[in-house]
């Protein structure tokens, strides 16, 4: 058995203990462990032959899920509980680690039922894949908490015993992981000897799932143990790999300043525009935390590291509070813009995190005393609050898709966003059962005092996103084509025969701009006699009000029947940035046409032409 035994007792004895408790438990503990190990293998082995002949509890996922979550995790707990764990303790927190986990996946799959309609058409039965790794993830924190805890006989254990379970712990998993990758690349060499004099019954044999589950879990379990009586091994290795990641530590912090220094000549302009800033500021944010420790380790007088580091490390933690308030700002802005998304609540939930670690490793940094003292007791206490944001995201509490869908029906309903540029779709297929019944809510949607759009707009969209049974945008009517295209010359406007058109339909239906047939994009569309026969062609320019390109051009003419079709395509320079400045402020005029039938369009000393589908297209000038 590996115990660390609390700071103040001399490390030889530590070791003595751990060599005698490791000699004196290790066959009883190797043996529960194989046999949790093989109990674990049966077990998926029937939820996976349940899964594939569709029979019980396949059937339901409210039962397959939480079954299937506590055959996963709950052995994991119990493999690296027995041994470190006092038996009282171990009980209690298996039982209570399967209730959690259990509950967990039963409202994943509550939360986000599968593709229905009112009731359910395909039901789901595995939660969404986020929720295994952030389960992992807790439970990970929360096992390490309870061991230090344990093992020192307090609720808050010495820094320098959770710093040592935590990382014995995720060195463990990680050794685990590649021996059990070696011992299956063991078996596949076998397989091919095998293969080789024409023997193939080995290589059908390991593919049975009764076989190849029970012996990945054994030999999980296996790896787990042998790991675990060879602490001290672990904790060599431990050493070495804090020490090359500490010397990143100068290197991830003369980045972080040199970005931040750049900010003062670039301005946040550049941030914005991306769309996705605030993720890359939080992956930077936490590389720095993970570094500090890696540099900091359990604090120990004995492991101080070298003044560069040390200097660095002070830096770092400094650093951390301007990138994670750009960060806050960025998602501040989009949500203040846009609204809350899920992914805009994940984000919140990161940030106070973040937040959290920047205000106490800042404080820790310039605080007297030994160096960064105070980031043990602030490691602890953020700990806490990661699993406490992880219960919120993943229960009732704080769900992302029920305050997503709340805020932007919210923002329908008061007229923040028009009704033609609200996204049905994904309350539809993105939100779960609170998109659902946000739906159903639209469909008899009564519009408050002074709405200024349509209400029945809002309950044909409702209940037209109920229609589509696959996730594709909802096809574009003809408010939405009105919406989507913005028709040269300015004042113009299109045929009702042009917008009433079912674009979703016919032969040509891949030559078709994507604004004419979904909700999505938006395009520039010109009014031109093109043919010099006094009728009136539509060129549609697949590109959006800022001119980036959505999707590709199309020339329509109108048939004697009434209907448009496609008569050509535009080449590319009708997208590009000088030339759509020039059409849009009509400089242009007609040139004698290439292709016989159409004119061409001469514009900033480039000539437009229509080209037929089998000429070659051209690209903007440089």
């Amino acid at each position: 058995m590996s115990c660390i035994v609390p700071p103040g007792e001399p490390g030889d004895k530590m070791a003595a203990d751990e060599s005698a408790n490791s000699n004196e438990r290790a066959p009883w503990v190797a043996l529960t462990r194989l046999v949790v190990g093989l109990a674990q293998g049966l077990a998926l082995y029937l939820l996976d032959a349940a899964m594939e002949g569709k029979h019980w509890p396949a059937t339901d996922g409210a039962i397959y899920a939480p079954l299937l979550f506590v055959s996963l995790f709950v052995p994991l707990i119990a493999l690296v509980g027995i041994g470190n764990l006092r038996m009282t303790t171990l009980l209690v927190w298996t039982v209570l680690s399967a209730l959690i986990v259990a509950g967990l996946a039963r409202y994943g799959i509550w939360q986000s039922p599968g593709d229905w309609n009112g009731a359910l058409a395909v039901e789901r039965i595995v939660p969404m894949p986020e929720l295994f790794v952030f389960t992992f993830a807790g439970l990970f924190i929360a096992q390490s908490l309870i061991t230090g805890g344990d093992q020192d006989r307090r609720f808050v254990a010495a820094y320098t015993t959770h710093f040592d379970v935590a990382w014995k712990f995720g060195l463990q998993l990680v050794l685990s992981a590649v021996f059990v990758g070696i011992f299956w690349g063991v078996l596949e060499l076998g397989v091919s000897l095998f293969d080789l004099i024409g023997i193939t019954g080995f290589s059908h044999f390991i593919e049975h799932r009764w076989f190849w589950l029970p012996a990945t879990t054994l030999a999980l379990a296996a790896a787990i143990h042998l790991t675990d009586v060879r602490a001290g091994l672990v904790r060599g290795t431990r050493t070495l790999v804090l020490v090359l990641l500490s010397w990143l530590l100068p290197l991830m912090a003369g980045i972080a300043a040199a970005f931040l220094f750049s900010l003062i000549f670039t301005g946040l302009s550049p941030l914005w525009k991306t769309g996705f800033a605030a993720g890359y500021l939080l992956s930077a944010a936490g590389t720095l935390v993970f570094l500090i420790n890696a540099a900091y380790q359990d604090g120990a007088a004995e492991r101080l590291p070298p003044v560069v580091l040390r200097v660095a490390g002070t830096v770092a933690c400094v650093l951390l509070v301007p990138l994670v308030a750009i960060s806050v700002y960025a998602v501040y802005l989009r949500v203040a813009q846009y609204g809350w998304t899920a992914e805009r609540v994940n984000s919140c939930a990161c940030l106070v995190v973040a937040a959290s670690y920047a205000g106490g490793y800042a404080f820790a940094a310039v605080a007297r005393g030994p160096w960064l003292e105070r980031i043990a007791r602030w490691n602890f206490l953020t700990a806490l609050l990661v699993l406490a944001v992880l219960v919120a995201i993943f229960s009732p509490i704080a769900d992302p898709m029920r305050i997503a869908v709340a805020s932007q029906v919210a923002r329908l309903e008061a007229g923040k966003i028009r009704p033609d540029q609200f996204d049905f779709g994904y309350l539809r297929w993105n939100s779960g059962r609170f998109g659902i019944d946000a739906l159903h809510a639209l469909e008899k949607f009564s519009p408050p005092p002074r709405f200024a759009y349509s209400a029945a707009y809002i309950r044909d969209k409702a209940k037209a996103a109920f229609e589509t049974k696959t996730l594709v945008e909802p096809v574009a009517v003809a408010q939405d084509i009105a919406a989507n295209v913005t028709v040269y010359p300015k004042g113009g406007s299109l045929p009702a025969s042009f917008l009433s058109q079912k674009w979703n339909e016919g032969s040509d239906l891949f030559q078709i701009p994507n604004c004419l047939r979904n909700t999505a994009n938006a395009c520039d569309a010109y009014i031109l006699d093109l043919g010099g026969d006094g009728r009136e062609e539509i060129a549609v320019i697949g590109v959006d009000r800022r001119g980036q390109i959505t999707s590709g051009n199309a020339l329509f003419e109108q048939a004697p029947s009434g209907r448009w079709q496609f008569a050509g395509t535009p080449d590319q320079r009708w997208s590009c940035p000088k030339t759509l400045v020039a059409l849009r402020s009509g400089q242009w005029r007609f040139v004698a046409p290439v292709v016989p039938r159409w004119r061409n369009l001469l514009t900033n000393g480039q000539t437009l032409t229509v080209r037929s589908p089998e000429s070659d297209d051209v690209s903007c000038p440089q």
